[in-house]
């Protein structure tokens, strides 16, 4: 069952330019937002002006548009899925990890 959330506001920002340094600047006409992204492998971002920050804010570059994640629950598990992974679940219960990871900090 889904549970929802309060509605939030969207903005869409759009895209300024690209800067010298490759970072790519977006503005969001709604309420000021301002940031530059630098996309992988070395993703960067860095919020000049953060605007209302309870707001989601998407945006899009060359036809490629960016917005929110949408979460939702875990499908359930048929019978058929359960057996099929119940001797996975059974042999990591039998895994001793103690150690594994180095001394504990």
């Amino acid at each position: 069952m889904e549970t929802r959330q309060p509605q939030q506001e969207t903005h869409v920002m759009l895209h300024e330019g690209k800067l010298a340094s490759g970072e790519d600047q977006f503005y969001c006409p709604t309420c000021g937002r301002r940031l530059l992204l630098q996309w992988p492998p070395n993703y960067k971002k860095t919020v000049l002006e953060p605007g209302d920050e309870y707001a989601m804010h998407s945006a899009g570059k060359g036809g490629l548009q960016m917005g929110t994640a949408h979460i939702s629950q875990e499908p359930e598990l048929s019978a058929d899925d359960d057996r099929r992974l119940s001797q996975w679940t059974a042999w990591l219960d039998n895994l001793d990890f103690s150690g594994l990871t180095g001394p504990a900090n």
